[in-house]
């Protein structure tokens, strides 16, 4: 379950950036103040993601609950932006990934009680 944390977490960076490097081309007619200050949000995003995927590969206790404000974040922030249907896929996917990130914490949690 941790490799699969650790790829899609990374997956989400990667489309991140992609939405980064391909947000001007969408739509030529927004200014170029507000693109950089898109990018460099979402950039953030991109790299809390990096740093979360990372966090569950190395098994950084400190990172769990960073994590989780993260995917909690982003999913609140699908549902209140306007709602369409890539914020739909994108607010599932975080979801999903916050029941299996909150299922492994768990399992770890268990497995270090079963070692006392």
């Amino acid at each position: 379950m941790k490799r699969i944390l650790t790829l899609i977490l990374t997956f989400l960076g990667l489309a991140i950036v992609a939405v980064v490097v391909g947000y001007p081309l969408l739509d030529a007619e927004i200014p170029e103040n507000v693109i950089w200050i898109i990018s460099l949000l979402m950039g953030a995003d991109a790299i809390c993601y990096f740093v979360a995927a990372w966090g569950v590969a190395k098994n950084v206790k400190w990172l769990y609950p960073l994590t989780t404000a993260l995917l909690i974040v982003n999913t609140l922030g699908a549902i209140f932006d306007d709602i369409g249907v890539i914020d739909v896929v994108f607010m599932v996917t975080n979801t999903l990934i916050l029941v299996l990130l909150l299922n492994y914490r768990k399992k770890i949690q268990r497995v270090a009680n079963d070692n006392k």
